[in-house]
């Protein structure tokens, strides 16, 4: 049973659909998935047959987040249809707080639905639940078929209770199915919150009930999709009048309206016609004459009053025995089994619920960074200005003492701006992912724009660069930016500190990419450390006393993962370090991964040339 926590006022309820075999449970539960979750971020846990039906069950946990400061969880399950999987549908109903029974709504398969209901009836009583008690929402499913039980008839049938609530729906194109869904919810949350006396104040369980109501159309209204109608809202593109679809969208003139409710009135006085006039019912819902007279029992005046019914009453022993019984030896080890699939369910549901949780939190920390780093640059570029001034001679003349304090303070803006440029650019292609425009790039113009805003840099090590005649190739401009110049500034920031730096830039064109190989004569990379570098603040073990973040490589490897090459390196210590860039030809950008970045990584393998 769903739980509630009192101290973090936590309410986690279990919510069942509930039905015959291929009824739609299934298919109405994959709706509200991709509904709740439109990215995928919460996986539909699902066991199938060969013939895509359901063995042990399906398994959606679904956050609602915070209603009327309660925490909403709802844990959505389906159950197999099949007879044979009787075992089945009683372990998963355990500790259901509410069911939307699934109807399929064709004539040839009310037998198999009145069935399903008693058996649903009965396996709740088992379990220690009240079918007269525990909220149950009906969604008469498959409403766009021909050869279908009005909803009157469907009504006469299946409303035991006169609170039970009706839905139709056509789950293959999802109208009707999260209406349903909404009102269930609803439904167990408020029972739930009267149940434990939750309520405090203005905070009542109707109010409760109807803030989750309105937090999942919130949901449905961002999800982008416009099969759902809300109640308060008149967005009515589809109704079904006793089994005939009506498509609004489709009917363009008053005459085609006409035509169309001219059919369903032949319709309906034609089955009411061929329907016969009454038929002895007995006492109940579903007796045994009911199922085996099929639909004409359907029309007794009896039938047709819900609030005089009772709930099902068991047929066990007026049927026999479950031919299942005798199918099923091992009944222990099945139900341990059963169980036992459960609960790694929730667990995994609870995982998912939390991977989602950190996921929202880590995306607010990130633009919380941003927005701080962003906020950042104007001071820094204020401070520069200020700072450039004095020591310009905008001030006054100063003296050698304050001329070297104004040189420091200038370096250590520089370092604060890289320092910032450089968690702006990690966190960019880290945590938000960017969508590569690719484009003809020119790398001897973008190395010029490198080289000049590196000038400074280069000149403070006297840096003899060498550039090779590089050529064309497709990519995107920014990250191929940003990867040339961290790439030119790492090469000054760790030069030889015995020599000047000579820094060579080159290209080879093979087969299938162009390879960038920017090399120079530096400090070089212990052997130890050259497989860790490309992580985030990852630094050489031989670069005490040198500034820097450590993200610079980072950026260069996802800039150019980002376009499906490669980065990869070769280095002596003291001589110095090759870095070299594989572009594709026709660069494609894998898939973004919030944790490994993207996820794919290509292969450094130079065989191409």
């Amino acid at each position: 049973m769903g739980f509630i926590n009192l101290a973090e006022r936590t309410i986690n309820a279990k919510l069942v659909y509930y039905g015959c075999g291929m009824g739609g449970k299934t298919t109405s539960l994959r709706v509200v998935h991709e509904i709740m979750c439109p990215r995928n971020e919460v996986d539909l846990v699902s066991i199938n047959t060969e013939q895509d039906a359901t063995l042990l069950f399906d398994f959606l946990p679904i956050d609602l987040g915070e209603v009327d400061g309660f925490k909403v969880m709802i844990q959505g399950f389906t159950v197999p249809g099949q007879p044979k999987y009787k075992r089945m549908r009683q372990y998963v109903l355990q500790g259901a707080d509410a069911v939307v029974f699934v109807v399929d709504s064709e004539r040839s398969r009310l037998e198999e639905n009145l069935q399903s209901f008693e058996s649903l009836c009965e396996n709740l009583e088992a379990n220690g639940l009240d079918p007269n008690e525990i909220p149950i929402v009906l969604q008469y499913n498959k409403r766009d078929l021909n050869d279908v039980l009005t909803e009157a008839e469907l009504d006469s049938a299946f409303k035991f209770r006169d609170e039970i609530t009706s839905f139709p729906s056509v789950a293959t194109d999802g109208r009707g199915v999260f209406e349903a869904f909404v009102h269930s919810a609803g439904e167990l949350v408020e029972a739930k919150v009267r149940l434990y006396g939750l309520g405090r104040g203005n905070v009542t369980s109707e109010r409760v009930a109807e803030g989750a109501r309105n937090k999942l159309w919130e949901i449905y209204d961002e999800s982008g999709y416009n099969f759902g109608v809300r109640p308060d809202v008149d967005r009515v593109e589809l109704t079904f009048e006793d089994g005939v679809q009506v498509d609004r969208k489709e009917i363009e003139d008053e005459t085609a309206l006409d035509a169309q409710f001219d059919t369903i009135a032949e319709t309906v006085s034609r089955e009411a016609n061929e329907t016969p006039d009454s038929s002895e019912s007995g006492e109940g819902l579903f007796p045994l004459d009911l199922l085996e007279g099929g639909l004409e029992a359907l029309d007794d005046p009896a039938s047709t009053e819900p609030a005089e019914r009772a709930a099902p009453q068991s047929l066990v022993e007026e049927r026999g025995p479950d031919p299942i019984d005798d199918e099923e030896p091992h009944e222990e080890l099945l139900g341990a089994t059963i169980a036992t699939n459960l609960a790694l369910a929730e667990r995994h549901g609870e995982l998912e619920r939390r991977c989602s949780m950190l996921e929202r939190r880590n995306q607010e920390l990130v633009e919380l960074a941003q927005n701080a780093l962003h906020d950042l640059r104007r001071p820094l570029t204020a401070m520069r200005l200020i700072l450039g001034s004095m020591q310009g001679g905008v001030t006054g003349e100063l003296g050698e003492r304050s001329m070297e304090a104004l040189s420091h303070a200038l370096q250590a803006v520089d370092q604060m701006e890289r320092l910032s440029n450089d968690l702006v650019d990690s966190t960019r292609l880290d945590f938000n992912g960017v969508d590569f425009e690719f484009e003809d790039v020119d790398l001897d113009e973008l190395l010029q724009e490198v080289v000049r805003d590196c000038a400074t840099g280069l000149e403070s090590v006297n840096a003899d660069v060498q550039v090779a005649d590089l050529g064309h190739v497709k990519g995107n401009r920014w990250a191929l930016q940003r990867a040339l110049s961290n790439l030119v500034a790492n090469a000054v920031q760790y030069a030889h500190p015995d020599r000047d730096l000579v820094l060579s830039i080159t290209s080879r064109r093979g087969p299938e990419r162009t390879v960038l190989e920017i090399g120079d004569n530096g400090v070089g990379i212990p052997p130890a450390d050259r497989d860790r570098l490309f992580r985030r603040f990852e630094r050489g073990s031989n670069t005490q006393g040198i500034s820097g973040s450590g993200l610079g490589l980072h950026i260069v490897r996802e800039a150019i993962l980002g376009h499906g090459g490669a980065v990869w390196l070769e280095s002596k210590l003291d001589v110095g370090t090759t870095f070299s860039i594989g572009l594709p030809h026709e660069p494609v950008q894998p898939e973004h991964d919030i944790v490994a970045g993207v996820s794919e990584r290509p292969s450094t393998s130079t065989s191409d040339f």
